[in-house]
């Protein structure tokens, strides 16, 4: 693995710790099933890929589960994972409603891990980061919130969410991504659609525009 002297100084340093995870069989530090299905249903671990006609069609998802694994920190804030739909998805998690504090961690630790792969991440200087999915060409971020909406989803639907939220430039999703269902609570996924020509701040700006007009009107909703 190409990837484990990374790893290795990550789980060394004091400020990520943790260990690296493979379901690659005979790997070091292979998990078995049950391990596995318990890392997915916590949102840690990605999906088993195979079971997408999608991914498999475009070569995507080949050799499952051959070089996949993922790298997860002591708090479990910090998440890489390996061979998904890109060699690498990085992803920072907090709880709260300070927005700047996932990206500051995030930002320093793709400095600190692209110092340590030599010619760093593949970027384009015309079109920015270089991802299997064309959407995503550009900063390569996607930002997200789980946000609880009981009133707005209170019919079982994120169509109120949606309505509130797609002339802001924002996408509704369950809590496991595209095409799964929102939390019994009435949690959703939100996030910018757009990732391509447009700055992280500008990402981050519409996200917070977004949670403040959902957070209004859940409140009409409350009080209807």
């Amino acid at each position: 693995l190409a990837m484990q002297k990374v790893f290795d100084a990550l789980i060394a340093d004091k400020k990520f710790g943790g260990r690296y995870v493979s379901i690659t069989p005979d790997h070091k530090s292979f998990i078995d099933k049950k391990q596995y299905d318990e890392l997915v249903k916590k949102h840690i671990m990605f999906k088993d890929m195979s079971a997408d006609k999608y991914l498999l069609d475009a070569g995507i998802a080949r050799d499952w589960p051959y070089g996949r694994g993922c790298y997860i920190s002591e708090d479990s804030g910090f998440i890489i994972w390996v061979g998904e739909e890109d060699h690498l998805r990085i992803m920072a998690m907090q709880k709260g409603t300070l927005l700047n504090g996932p990206f500051d961690r995030l930002k320093a630790a793709i400095d600190y891990i692209e110092s340590l792969i030599e010619g760093g991440c593949a970027k384009s200087e015309e079109f920015g980061v270089v991802t299997s999915c064309p959407t995503n060409i550009g900063t390569g971020m996607r930002a997200s919130v789980h946000i609880k909406l009981p009133n707005l989803t209170a019919d079982g639907t994120d169509k109120q969410a949606k309505k509130i939220l797609k002339p802001l430039g924002l996408s509704v999703r369950g809590l496991g991504g595209e095409h799964t269902p929102i939390g019994k609570d009435g949690t959703v996924d939100i996030s910018p659609s757009a990732r391509f020509c447009i700055s992280e701040a500008e990402i981050l700006l519409a996200l917070y525009n977004g949670i403040k007009a959902c957070v209004a009107e859940e409140a009409k909703a409350a009080s209807a």
